[in-house]
């Protein structure tokens, strides 16, 4: 018995030894994204040395920057949600809505592009906002909820739309995600500076504000986070809301580069957002995860994705593929303990 105590006291009064060089590394690859940015390197490497066309035709790199700026967008509100410790299944429903409108309210109703986008944010958001209000005043799953709301938003889009996919967003809103857009005189989709500096707002409200410090608060442990006062209701319905809105913006400039809208629009993103959202380092409740990280994620997806289309291979293939880096991204991030239980 004496010997358990002074075992325990000798634990408790004596530092630790210090943590192996694998450990060290272990630590360094899960605090920082620098892992995705040599892989994004490397990937880039690969897809000009497989496509030197991509060095003699700035076009090329133009396009996977705007399919990686879409990308992004769309998985904005996806890497608040997961932060928070939950999972949107609605992002489907929400692009193909923005989708619908962007097509069929501009060139059949009339509507102006503000108007559109009013439209698009005030019905995402505040669907969004039930979602979330709804999942933490009854303490219901988040996949079960979003799921259904996603089906729900799909069909209310063909209903509304009477089945009929033949509008074109106006031109007003193609030139603002096509690759002959210019920003500022440059030859530049203007989307995609438009992610930059939602990326950038997103990035200080996160690092700079009370509130991005309430959502990580909320995410790490809700119980804590309500004992501080902290209103985690307020907390969920603002960051569904969020996912509403940035994900039914997304569907408008992704209707806008493919001058269209189907009924299964949407459905690419759903896959593709999470996994440039768990590609890039952000786990659910985490307190490293942020757009930086997403955002470089979709970028790997798009490059790795442009890769795996040029070497032929099929759709279930490039599915295969992305399985295999999520699961090692698993592997790498979530062995790390929950903050939770570090105390």
């Amino acid at each position: 018995m004496t010997d358990t105590l002074t075992d325990v006291t000798r634990s408790l009064t004596q530092p630790p030894p210090p943590p192996s060089g694998a450990m060290r590394f272990r630590r360094w690859a899960v605090e920082t994204p620098l892992i995705q940015l040599v892989i994004l390197i490397a990937l880039v490497a690969v897809l000009v040395t497989l496509i030197p066309a991509f060095i003699a035709r700035p076009q090329a790199g133009l396009a996977v920057l705007t399919l990686a700026a879409l990308l992004a967008l769309a998985a904005m509100g996806q890497t608040l949600v997961v932060i928070l410790g939950g999972l949107d299944l609605a992002i489907a429903g929400y692009v193909t809505f923005g989708a619908m409108i962007a097509s069929n309210a501009t060139s059949r109703l009339g509507w102006p592009v503000p108007v559109a986008l009013l439209v698009v944010l005030v019905v995402c958001a505040s669907v969004g906002a039930g979602v979330g209000w709804l999942c933490h005043r009854f303490r219901i799953e988040p996949l079960v909820i979003t799921l259904g709301v996603g089906t729900m938003l799909t069909g209310g889009s063909m209903f509304i739309a009477n089945g009929d996919y033949n509008g074109q967003p106006p031109q007003e809103l193609r030139s603002f995600a096509q690759l002959n857009g210019t920003t500022f005189g440059l030859p530049v989709p203007p989307v995609i500076l438009i992610v930059l500096i939602l990326g950038v707002l997103l990035w200080v409200s996160l690092a700079k504000t009370p509130a991005g410090r309430r959502l990580y608060a909320t995410g790490v442990n809700p119980r804590a986070a309500r004992l501080t006062r902290i209103n985690t209701t307020l907390v969920w319905s603002a960051v569904f809301a969020a996912s509403g809105a940035l994900a039914g913006t997304a569907g408008m400039f992704i209707a806008a580069f493919g001058a269209g809208w189907s009924q299964s629009i949407g459905d690419p993103y759903l896959f593709s957002g999470l996994a440039a959202v768990l590609v890039g380092g952000t786990t659910f409740g985490s307190v490293r995860g942020g757009f930086t990280r997403t955002a470089i994620g979709a970028m790997i997806l798009t490059v790795l994705s442009t890769i795996i289309v040029s070497q032929g291979l099929t759709e279930a293939q490039t599915r295969i593929v992305y399985g295999l880096i999520i699961l090692g991204v698993v592997a790498l991030y979530g062995r790390d303990r929950h903050v939770r239980d570090r105390f």
